[in-house]
């Protein structure tokens, strides 16, 4: 791997003529090049650096949409500042783990929107943690509020052994645990995926997962992104509305490496339909 960090990864993706692909449905998707990737969060970054975030801070990013979890993710980088992925789900459990892991973190920032942020407003007024987010009000970046982002932020390089994003466990009864990554501990892991699965630059990725998961993140789009390989992201809650357009845009994308749980293999097969899909071109 000729990469150090992830910042110099970005930085050689500007030349890149690859591609993300954002699939929201059917006839729904948005093509996003690598090469735009890097400006889109250098104007980010300077929304967060407005709100005090700085290298070594903690930015939660409690984003719903994939193509902005990526924008907000590279911003950290840019920014050496450390992402905490959290899902934005709509549950007590989902609610409850954010200020659990709210109060582990040593200056923590907040990137939301205003439909997440009321939801955690409403629960934090019925179960004692209102000053927590009280607290973070100055600290908090609203996505659906920025109009601009033309006006570029300040990059700090980074080391190979700072924290790029800390990993907390998925389990919503148990007190969450968090996993610091290093940019050494991601691309070494990248390097190792691209060598098992034989990655090349012909290759495509689709992929279903969360990117708030390490094998959404790191799987299916920092492993991808790295090897300058093109890759197609459904948001999850799109896979699980509408299981078969997995395969339906693995077909129509030509998709190569595809990887789902047990449990989204089961979720598939109670609408797969071997008629309906005797079309798709899986070869």
């Amino acid at each position: 791997m000729k990469f150090a960090t992830l910042n110099e990864a970005l930085i050689e993706r500007r030349s890149s003529a690859a591609n993300i692909v954002f699939i929201e449905g059917e006839n729904n998707e948005r093509s996003v090049r690598f090469a735009d990737l890097h400006s889109r969060a250098l104007g980010l970054l300077q929304h967060f650096q407005s709100c005090g975030a700085e290298p070594g801070s903690e930015m939660i990013l409690l984003v719903d949409h994939n193509a902005q979890f990526i924008d907000a993710f590279w911003a950290c980088v840019l920014g050496n500042i450390i992402a905490v992925p959290l899902a934005a789900g709509t549950t007590d459990e989902h609610k409850l783990k954010f200020f659990r892991v709210l109060e582990k973190l040593k200056r923590p920032h907040l990137c939301t929107d205003s439909k997440i942020h009321a939801r955690l407003a409403a629960f934090a007024s019925s179960s004692g943690h209102a000053t927590l987010l009280d607290d973070l009000k100055s600290k908090t970046v609203f996505l659906d509020r920025i109009e601009d982002i033309s006006t570029p932020g300040h990059p700090h390089a980074a080391l190979p052994d700072d924290i790029a994003f800390v990993q907390f466990s998925s389990g919503s009864t148990s007190e969450p645990k968090g996993v610091a990554l290093t940019h050494r501990n991601l691309l070494t892991n990248i390097a190792a995926i691209a060598h098992g699965i034989r990655l090349t630059d012909a290759d495509c990725g689709l992929s279903w997962m969360p990117l708030t998961h390490d094998m959404g993140l790191i799987g299916f789009h920092l492993t991808p992104f790295v090897c300058d390989v093109n890759h197609c992201l459904i948001p999850t809650a799109v896979f699980v509305r509408r299981p078969q357009l997995w395969l339906a845009q693995a077909s129509a994308k030509k998709a190569t490496i595809l990887c789902s749980p047990n449990f989204g293999y089961r979720h598939f097969l109670k609408t797969f339909k071997p008629d309906a899909a005797s079309a798709l071109d899986l070869k």
